[in-house]
């Protein structure tokens, strides 16, 4: 099963993502800020990272260049709604808020396809 690390400071949206991405199979673990998100992934292994971009602690940035950076070869979503001013070097995708469900599990299953 693929193991999806969720990040995200609004507690609404972190229980949502987790519990679509959960209703379409993945094992989901959620993280509340850019400090629990960092120190889950160190702690365990994932396939893939849905993180929010602005947070406070560390943002999505932070996470995704520390993911890179590890050497793991595991895909990072940001999300966010603020797209023109996101770096987006160290990410595979950025999703605008707000978006469709379907449309970002749709995302979701793209990318974690491309991971097997």
């Amino acid at each position: 099963m693929i193991r999806i690390l969720v990040v995200d400071d609004e507690e609404h949206i972190r229980n949502l993502i987790s519990i679509i991405l959960t209703n379409a199979g993945y094992d989901v673990v959620t993280a509340r800020d850019g400090e629990e998100g960092l120190r889950r992934f160190n702690e365990s292994c994932f396939d893939l990272v849905v993180t929010d971009i602005i947070m406070p602690k560390y943002n999505g940035d932070e996470i995704a260049r520390h993911i890179h950076n590890s050497g793991k070869k595991i895909p990072v979503v940001g999300i966010t709604g603020t797209a023109w001013d996101v770096d987006r070097s160290y990410f595979d995708i950025i999703i605008n808020k707000p978006f469709a469900l379907e449309e970002f599990v749709g995302c979701i299953k793209e990318i974690a396809g491309a991971k097997k």
